[in-house]
């Protein structure tokens, strides 16, 4: 009743609070354990866009006022596209883009204002825009694009940034992708995630810029037993 052990003369306060340190410390050593065991413990979590968009997002929104005008048209809640044009733009080493259709000239001008800062540009694409107008605005900057000739499609559509952040899903960087179409893309960072796209990507690279490579490529693959 007085607060104290009867049997050592110490407080019940303080065996308390040392017994609640000693768990919180056991925690912590138990999180870091885990954390040095698995280098992806503390990994930001993935994250997921879904397409279309309610509407336009207010160029205001993240401002430190935020948007102050009541009749304002444009939409004040996190919008997709927004989203997306700030993942890409984060880029200061290397994009590597590997998408079926780029149609859409706001994602490219992002692609182009990453080459001007320096950012390393790579592209690969299927075949069939090979002569499109957007590509073409890309190549004349010097940006390189690798096509897929065979008679079937290269049907990927990711991006990998400053290969520690891979972004996938169905939509492809087109004008239908951009406002029209249901499309998703998911953001994700794990390590061994991202090393596994990457290869994908680099083995396309090497493949499609190869004179051995041709139109029957897979075709021929698919006689021999192999593919």
């Amino acid at each position: 009743s007085s607060g104290i052990n009867a049997e050592y003369g110490v407080p019940w306060a303080l065996i308390m609070s040392c017994s609640i340190n000693g768990i919180l410390l056991f925690i912590a050593y138990k999180i870091s354990k885990k954390a040095r065991s698995d280098p992806e413990f503390f990994e930001r979590p993935s994250e997921v866009l879904f397409f279309p968009d309610q509407g336009i997002q207010c160029p205001r929104l993240n401002s430190l006022r935020g948007c102050l005008d009541a009749s304002c048209k444009f939409k004040h809640t996190p919008q997709s596209l927004a989203r997306l044009k700030d993942i890409l733009n984060s880029a200061t080493q290397s994009l590597d883009v590997c998408m079926f259709v780029m149609g859409s000239k706001q994602l490219i001008d992002i692609i182009l204002e990453a080459h001007a800062r320096g950012v390393q540009i790579r592209c690969i694409c299927d075949n069939q825009d090979e002569d499109g107008t957007v590509l073409r605005e890309l190549r004349s900057h010097g940006i390189v694009i690798r096509f897929d000739k065979s008679d079937y499609l290269m049907h990927h559509k990711f991006v990998i940034i400053d290969n520690k952040m891979v972004l996938t899903g169905s939509y492809n960087f087109s004008r239908g992708g951009m406002g029209i179409n249901r499309e998703n893309i998911i953001i994700v960072h794990y390590p061994h995630i991202v090393e596994a796209y990457y290869k994908e990507f680099q083995d396309m690279w090497e493949l499609y810029g190869t004179s051995k490579f041709s139109y029957n490529f897979r075709k021929e693959l698919v006689y021999e037993g192999t593919g």
